[in-house]
């Protein structure tokens, strides 16, 4: 068979055994994919529904826009998937195909189902009929009920590698070396996040970050609380600034240690942060990832931002 995810990019053990259960036609009645954001998990299962409803080896086009009825691309309605919403879904994924084939129901942020939501789910994770195919995908494995994922065969996706997200970088979005370059860096290998830093947001959310630095360098404790003042409480987007901020803090590092160029992550550092000592750089080091932790176990966020300020006391 031909390869049936064109629109992948890289994720070679991903695409080899999705690959492997099309040619075999032993294809799960649930999947699972997990991974980190902007790594190609929904770009997979809408290439695999494609192949699952392909015509004499011909992808309905409509499936990429998706426009077909017999696959249902769903996000949670609001801050995450309630009982609600998982039953209508239900009552829509017991009708027959539109058009004689497959179907095929992907939940995006599957994570953010809960208790009772999940267990809604859950009969028709178990015996999803003939022909119908379930994909959740999510970020945090950690967060699906075990009676969910359990159900559910599992393909992990990674980040992707540098090679590979600066030849997206170029190929599909046009942008140069070294910008590619520090845009891989700072995105931590996510494609979706790489595009989104180009934009108007995203270099807001640069500039986040060198505040913080410029703070930090200044040994000013009411500039840090300033600073965590207007970091805002969305979850995501703080856990998006703390991965750009611990890239910018690496490099400082590298600086301070005095590694050699290749041994860089940026080709262009950060404006602000001169100043801090070595210490301090590595205390915010470890201190950042501590918060990311803290934020995906519901900590609360101003605390968590107090406790990283803290520790940039020298």
């Amino acid at each position: 068979m031909n390869d049936a995810f064109p629109h992948l990019k890289g994720q070679a053990f991903a695409r080899r055994v999705l690959q492997n259960a099309l040619d075999g036609g032993r294809t799960a009645s649930s999947y699972l994919f997990m991974g980190p954001p902007g790594c190609g998990k929904k770009t997979a299962a809408l290439d695999l529904a494609g192949a699952l409803l392909a015509k004499d080896g011909v992808v309905d086009e409509r499936i990429a826009r998706n426009l077909h009825p017999d696959v249902r691309l769903h996000s949670p309605a609001g801050a995450g998937y309630k009982v609600d919403q998982v039953r209508e879904l239900l009552k829509d994924a017991s009708l027959r195909s539109f058009e004689g084939g497959a179907r095929v129901c992907i939940l995006d942020r599957a994570e953010t189902l809960n208790d009772a939501s999940a267990n809604a789910l859950l009969k028709s994770i178990e015996e999803p009929g003939a022909g119908f195919t379930w994909i959740l995908v999510t970020t945090q494995r950690a967060r699906i009920l075990p009676t969910i994922a359990s159900r559910c065969q599992a393909v992990r996706f990674h980040a992707l590698d540098d090679a590979t997200l600066r030849s997206v970088l170029a190929k599909e979005l046009s942008v140069a070396e070294p910008q590619a370059r520090d845009l891989a860096a700072l995105s931590g290998g996510s494609v979706k996040l790489a595009a989104w830093l180009q934009g108007e947001d995203g270099k807001a959310l640069l500039e986040q970050a060198e505040g913080f630095l410029e703070a930090a360098a200044n040994n000013t404790l009411v500039g840090r609380l300033s600073w965590a003042a207007g970091a805002g409480d969305d979850r995501r987007e703080l856990d998006t600034l703390l991965s750009v901020l611990w890239v910018m803090l690496r490099e400082r590092w590298a600086e301070a240690k005095g590694l050699p160029v290749e041994l860089r992550l940026l080709s262009q550092g950060p404006r602000q942060g001169k100043a801090l000592p070595l210490p301090v750089l590595e205390k915010l080091m470890q201190a950042v990832p501590a918060a990311q932790a803290a934020l995906a176990r519901n900590g609360h966020v101003a605390l968590t931002l107090d406790t990283l300020i803290l520790a940039a006391e020298r």
